[in-house]
């Protein structure tokens, strides 16, 4: 047992920390199926002293820490860069510490889901706008406010998640302990307004990836729950990518309050009913691609006038509806009243059983996103020699292209794109050509949607690095982000590798 070791279990006891060899390799994953670091050492602290405590000793022994949430990012961002370093599991640090009802305004540990946190709200009639990412019935709220999360529910309404936040408590690199916003006033009794006092610090930490501190407290507004919602699904016609990106342009130039848009391509919904996971569009006679919107209102009249202004904007489209109950195929009914965002949104990557995700989460202009997608056919036509090198071993093609097209604040929409494929292990056997294959194919499509212009959230390992080494930043950019990350974490011992900021290893 070593020295780090036993320093690190005087912290938590022996109950919270493992260097079991099974336990490590359990947080070698993430969804991703290409990359892999086995930590060292796997711990679970219980609050922000003992993270304090944590990281001055891996500062002492130049050890990596990697903060982790629910550890379900798709491309790397909480496991180790290579096999080292310390775990940060933040799982214990998972309690609701305070409802303020007059001010709308909740409190959490940075390890609790959004999940849970939506399901105590339900109960005061609230929620918390945008609902998290995709995946936020188990991932956290500390890892979404790291990403700029989208995709739960909302953001067309909300916006990203970090829009929502008030205040942070975050234990910076070193050790030391701030809180941002009113709190950077230490006479202040509660959270309130994340602007004033100064800078605003807590930017700093939203879409940092991990990499400037450990985010333990999380304050966020939250929003009474309107008492009607409307919800209707749209089969678009021919040319649907440019038809759906004219539609979302439409509802944002018209003003309508609307809480989400989403279009799914006609590749989800062939490849989905092919696959038996979207019954409900088996008896289309055209598997073409849908679009949806949802839209919230205090009073009925106040939502048949939303609801007509939407529905003269699809008409105009030549979209049509396809009927007002699930079974028709409204996904925007099951979508809402069934929390179907929580188990939806990804759906591309998990149609096909062994498919996995090899992605990147993006945000671009609304009227970009077709000649994106037109352009990641013409990467998978020009790329068919590799994708054959695969489909050789598993009889299957790999499937490049997006998942859903969400609308999110302003005329922007996200984009989840990438491809699927194999694990490297198939039929019995280990393929290192799968694998090889994955990394060349993931970057070179990652690449090229870059040059788009388009602006990566969730970065983590993968994209993060990606940036740097095909000189995406300006020098001016990195070289500032890079001074910040010396000046609070001058070891480079916190999410080490990401961005390429490795310090001495």
């Amino acid at each position: 047992m070593s020295d780090l070791y036993q320093k690190l279990e005087k912290i938590v006891s022996e109950k919270y920390i493992s260097n079991d060899i099974y336990v490590r390799h359990a947080y070698s994953r993430n969804v991703d199926i290409a990359l892999q670091g086995i930590p060292d050492i796997v711990i679970r602290p219980k609050d922000a002293q003992e993270i304090t405590e944590i990281l001055k000793i891996a500062n002492e022994e130049n050890s990596a820490v990697i903060p982790r949430g629910a550890g379900i990012c798709e491309f790397g961002g909480s496991k180790p860069i290579g096999d080292n370093g310390i775990v940060l599991d933040l799982k214990r640090m998972n309690n609701i510490l305070n409802l303020d009802k007059e001010n709308l305004i909740v409190t959490a540990e940075a390890g609790i889901s959004w999940g849970k946190l939506n399901e105590y709200l339900c109960h005061h009639g609230l929620y918390t706008g945008c609902m998290g990412p995709g995946s936020g019935m188990s991932a956290s709220i500390g890892g979404g406010i790291s990403h700029h999360s989208v995709g739960g529910g909302g953001c067309a309404k909300y916006g990203a998640c970090t829009n929502q936040l008030v205040s942070l408590e975050v234990v910076l690199p070193t050790g030391e302990v701030i809180e941002t916003g009113s709190q950077a006033n230490k006479h202040s009794k509660f959270p309130f307004n994340r602007f004033g006092n100064g800078p605003d610090l807590a930017g700093l930490f939203c879409g940092d990836n991990g990499i400037f501190g450990v985010k333990t407290k999380v304050s966020l507004q939250v929003f009474p729950k309107p008492e009607y919602a409307e919800y209707k699904t749209f089969l678009l016609p021919r040319k649907e990518r440019i038809v759906s990106a004219k539609i979302l342009s439409e509802i944002r130039h018209k003003g309508i309050d609307v809480y989400d848009a989403m279009y799914i391509m006609d590749l989800l919904v062939r490849v989905g009913v092919d696959q038996g996971s979207m019954p409900m569009y088996e008896n289309l006679k055209r598997k073409r691609g849908l679009i949806f919107y949802t839209i919230e209102a205090n009073t009925e009249a106040e939502l048949e006038e939303k609801a007509k202004q939407l529905d003269e904007i699809m008409i105009k489209n030549k979209a049509e509806n396809v009927g007002s109950e699930i079974s028709d195929g409204n996904i925007a009914k099951w979508h809402y009243v069934e929390q179907g965002h929580w188990q939806f949104y990804h759906n591309l990557w998990g149609m096909v059983p062994s498919n996995q995700p090899l992605t990147a989460e993006s945000f671009c202009p609304t009227n970009k996103y077709p000649e994106i997608l037109n352009d990641i056919d013409q990467w998978d036509m020009e790329n068919n020699e590799n994708m054959q090198k695969i489909s050789d071993i598993t009889k299957m093609r790999p499937i490049a292209g997006s998942g859903p097209i969400l609308l999110i604040d302003g005329n922007n929409v996200e984009i989840t794109c990438g491809f699927t494929s194999f694990w490297s292990y198939f039929d019995g056997e280990i393929h290192d050509v799968i694998q090889e294959t994955n990394l060349k194919l993931w970057k070179s499509l990652l690449e090229r949607v870059t040059k788009h212009g388009v602006q990566w959230y969730m970065m983590g390992d993968f994209m993060s690095r990606l940036m740097v080494d095909i000189g995406a930043y300006s020098e001016e950019y990195y070289n500032f982000m890079k001074s910040i990350k010396k000046i609070l974490d001058p070891n480079m011992i916190l999410s080490r590798g990401k961005f390429n900021f490795w310090g001495d290893k």
